[in-house]
């Protein structure tokens, strides 16, 4: 799958592309492509990475993120039981670990900031699998 602009900015001749970590969940969910739309064009996305700026690439199909360090996309595509849901992020890795201060200056690098990305991912792919309404109770 394609990266998003962020990491592909000017670069030096000779210079060596940028490491990237990628992460990849999907999973095909029993529900509609407007109503997954819905839910992750509104705050379920950024609720799920955190001040992430998200935009729309292809209406209804794909989002593309920003956040922290990270990018990322969402991607709906019809199936026969649903709807595929996939979510992909990929971090620089140097920035991950330094900051983009810490590569200049070339400092050793801390635990990674984005180890529990995929998770998160894998918890937004639950969330919106899961029945958000609440159940029909009968009031005598």
């Amino acid at each position: 799958s394609r990266r998003p602009d962020c990491f592909a900015g000017p670069r030096r001749p000779g210079a060596k592309p940028a490491d990237v970590t990628s992460y990849e969940v999907s999973r095909t969910l029993v529900k509609s492509p407007p109503e997954l739309w819905a839910e992750l064009e509104g705050e379920r996305l950024r609720a799920a990475l955190g001040e992430a700026v998200v935009r729309t690439t292809d209406p209804e199909r794909e989002l593309a993120w920003e956040a922290d360090g990270a990018a990322g996309l969402a991607r709906l595509e019809p199936s026969s039981w649903g709807t595929k849901v996939t979510l992909t992020a990929w971090v620089e890795e140097q920035v991950a670990e330094v900051g983009f201060w810490g590569r200049m200056r070339r400092r050793k690098p801390p635990p990674p900031a984005h180890d529990d990305l995929e998770q998160r991912l894998t918890g937004l792919l639950d969330d919106l699998g899961s029945d958000h309404k609440k159940p029909f109770v009968r009031q005598d």
